[in-house]
This record gives structure tokens, sequence and C-alpha cells, in this order.
């Protein structure tokens, strides 16, 4: 049986690691079963390989298992990659347009239309490369938005709700936003900061650059949920919880800038937004720039308590609904964050 093993094996090699060993044990059992009717329990190498003939190239044979697999991003995943293709070209654009701003107001770099259409130009390959990769790999690993091998119930429909349909436009706008801060944050990191007038020096934020790579890691963690949610479409008990370990993430993030800030504050005698006012403009080490740190630890102030609420929230409706349906596995909680 050394050819059907070989054969068994060269068509596994054409096939996703999710279903291959099940395949190849069905093909092994057809092909056992077909050698058997035509040449008996003793057949000959001539009879396997007139048999392997018959039954194709083992490409041919893969394909007419798995004929996903030629498509580089099959039917399954398309939808989705229109979706994020369009969320990435509209944040490219914007990144492109937050740098020329950047350039124009804290650096006064004039603006040339021609070099900014040809870094356009220049993005939106890469973009959408990395992009193609991206679902490239999901496709080999035959990773689907739902389960459609499963057979398909009618009382399995959900109930009609409105409050755990996902927000389209919410994800769509986070994921944009977060992937214009990604673009900062990558290659303007020297831009984050503020002028105390136009056409003056930028001051550079020393707390924010300290803290870019838990930032961006925060930042990539939301934007995989925000398009894990646009898959679904709804809201359920595992994306609930993965929202919650996101806040507290962020949480963690915001609670680490303020206390940078307070501490570079009370470095260069900052005594409170306020009262630093009053005290300008020569009686206060740094000047405006304090002023500037004390916006930015007022800011990331404010984010904390409003990401805090939302994550208390969050915990007391997803243990309340789980308490109510006895902890079961399926539950989704009867309001929308």
């Amino acid at each position: 049986m050394s050819l059907i093993d070989r054969y068994v094996y060269e068509v596994g090699r054409h096939l996703p690691r999710k279903n291959r060993s099940d395949i190849q044990a069905e093909l092994r059992s057809s092909l056992i079963d077909a050698l058997e009717d035509r040449a008996g329990q003793e057949p000959t190498e001539a009879d396997v390989a007139e048999l392997l003939k018959e039954f194709g190239p083992p490409k041919v044979v893969a394909a007419s298992y798995y004929p996903e697999g030629q498509y580089l991003i099959g039917p399954p995943l398309y939808s989705l990659f229109r979706l994020v293709t369009g969320i990435v070209l509209a944040a490219v654009l914007g990144a492109q347009l937050l740098a020329l701003g950047i350039g124009y107001f804290v650096a006064q770099e004039p603006i040339a239309p021609l070099e900014a259409v040809v870094g356009l130009l220049n993005s939106i390959p890469a973009a959408l490369g990395m992009l193609v990769i991206v679902f490239v790999i999901l496709q080999w690993f035959d990773v689907r938005p739902e389960t459609e091998d499963e057979p398909w119930d009618p009382d399995s429909l959900p109930e009609i709700s409105e409050s755990e349909t996902v927000n389209r436009g919410e994800r769509i706008f986070g994921i944009t936003m977060s992937i214009i801060l990604l673009v900062v944050l990558g290659f303007f990191p020297e831009s984050i900061g503020f002028v105390t007038s136009f056409g003056s020096e930028l001051f550079t934020n020393p707390v924010i650059a300290e803290y870019i790579g838990l930032i961006t890691f925060s930042l990539l963690f939301g934007i995989g949920l925000d398009i894990y949610l646009l898959w679904q479409g709804r809201w359920g008990t595992f994306t609930r919880i993965a929202k919650i370990a996101a806040n507290l993430l962020s949480i963690a993030i915001l609670f680490l800038l303020v206390q940078g800030h307070t501490a570079w504050l009370v470095e260069h005698g900052s005594v409170g937004f306020f009262a630093t006012l009053e005290l300008l403009p020569d009686n206060i080490t740094g000047g405006w720039q304090v002023i500037g740190m004390e916006a930015f630890r007022l800011g990331f102030g404010v984010a904390l308590i409003i990401t805090s609420l939302e994550t208390v929230v969050m915990i007391f409706r997803l243990v309340r609904a789980n308490l109510k349906s006895g902890f079961s596995p399926e539950t989704l909680p009867s309001s929308r964050v």
C-alpha cells in the first residue's frame, strides 16, 4: 500500500491543517475499498497505480475536497475583506492628511500637492499588501466567520434584540482612529506634543514617548477585537469579556500616563492646573510647557474615570445576565455598552 500512502500524503500537502487528517482518512478508506472491489484481497502495484491514475493528480483531488483552496481569499472571507479594506484605505488617507497638517502647522513646511499624492500612492499598496497577507493566512487556516458545517436548527435563532447587535459605525470609526494613532505613534512620535503659539517650537510629550509600546499594543488589541465584532455582528459573552479585558488594559495604561504626568509636573513645580495659570509666565519653571502637560494629565484623567465607569457597568451587566441564565456559555447580556 506504499503508493496509496504516498498518494494520500501528497493530497494532504494541499489541504488546510484544520481538516487534513479527516480528509486523508476518508480518501484512504475510499481508495482501499475501490481497490478491493476491483482486484480482491491481493492487488498488485499495477492495480494500485491504475486506480490512482483514475482518481487523478493529488492537487486535483485536494481541490475537490477543498475548492476554497483555489482562492487567494475565499467567499466566506471576502465580504469581511472588502469591509476592512475600506477601513484601511480611510485610515491611510486620514494618516496622510494628519501628517500634512503636522508638517504645516507645527514645522511650517509648505504643502507640496504632488509629493502628497505620491506619498499616498506609496502608502496604499503597502497597507493593502499587509492586509492581503493577513487574509491569506486566515484562508490557509480555514478561518470562517461562522460554523457552516454544523447542521442549522431554526430553534437556534437568537431573540430579536437591538442591544445585542454590534454598532458597525462605532466599530469602523474606532478602527479608523486607532489605525491613524498607530501611524502617528510609529512614524511621527516626535510630533506628539503641543505648541504654545503658531509657528513656535514643538514641545514633545516625554511621558507619552515612554509608553509608546504599551499604547501600541492596546490599540492593536482593540483593532483586532473590533474587526472580530464586525465579523460576528453580535455581542456575546466571549466578546464582552474580551472588551472588558481591553478596557482593563486601557485603564492600566491611562493610570501610568496620569502618574507619569504627575511626576513630571511635580518635578517642574506645578501646583495644579488653575493655580499654574495664575503663576504664569515667570513664577514657575517651564512656563507654558507646564500648562500643556497639565492639560494632557487632565485629559488622561477624564479618560481614566470614564473608562473605569464603563468597565464597571459592563462587568455588572455581564454578571447579572449570567446569574439569571445559570452561567450558560451561550448567554448574551441584555444591554449593549
